[in-house]
């Protein structure tokens, strides 16, 4: 039995339903590397380490804001035919490489509440993803993009149209989230929320920043899911 409190479910989609968190990061590591100034990769390879690092921190940020703070802390010079060229070349490879987070189907197939997406993605991208994997019949139309909304997590605007998309209040929603920008936002918006780590590149790293972040609780396997709503 569900938590009587909790009517309605709510999902980031990258990193809690599809499994795009890597491939994106090893995109935009492989895109902005291109970037860095040749002596200092040549003389300092710890400066490609400290991108990777960047990015990975920055996953779940819409991907113009990402790239804002790493050319800015990067010095990279990016202009804007290269942030139109890295965003197109993260969405191909997220849509077409992408697949479903291990256990995910059979889980939310399971949970007998509404559900719906809250993501910093397109409503384009989160639906070729959701399409592709198996996943679009389980929302029922409830999605929801920040990027497309013009106010991206961590602004608490994605969550909250969720929730009143299901006209309930935020309260009656709990968020799954991956990212500290994603559990911010569902902080913000009043909702609770577990974050996930199932596919996280570090998840002892991530599970300490998402708890920082106002998870309620951290978890990383998807079958985990059921018993901690009911609980």
């Amino acid at each position: 039995m569900t938590n009587k409190h909790i009517t309605h479910l709510i999902c980031d989609c990258d990193g809690v339903l599809l499994d795009s968190e890597s491939i994106a990061l090893t995109v935009l590591h492989r895109q902005l590397a291109g970037y860095l100034p040749r002596a200092v990769v040549q003389g300092n390879g710890q400066t490609e380490l400290a991108l990777h690092g960047a990015i990975s921190e920055r996953l779940g940020m819409m991907t113009n804001l990402l790239l804002d703070e790493i050319n800015a802390q990067f010095s990279l010079g990016l202009l804007a035919p290269d942030y139109s060229a890295i965003n197109l070349a993260v969405s191909r490879a997220c849509s077409e490489e992408v697949t479903a987070v291990p256990g995910v189907i059979e889980v939310l197939a399971a949970i007998p509440l509404p559900k719906a997406v809250a993501s910093n993605s397109s409503l384009l991208r989160i639906d070729a993803g959701l399409r592709r994997c198996g996943l679009l019949a389980l929302f029922d139309g409830h999605i929801h993009s920040g990027h497309d909304m013009g106010t991206p997590k961590p602004a608490p605007d994605v969550y909250l149209a969720a929730a009143a998309g299901f006209q309930v209040a935020p309260q009656q929603c709990i968020a799954i989230d991956d990212s500290v920008t994603g559990v911010r936002s569902a902080v913000a918006a009043g909702i609770r929320v577990f974050g996930f780590t199932g596919v996280a590149h570090d998840r002892g790293q991530a599970t300490a920043r998402l708890l920082a972040a106002g998870a309620e609780l951290v978890f990383d396997d998807m079958q985990q899911l059921p018993d901690l709503l009911a609980a």
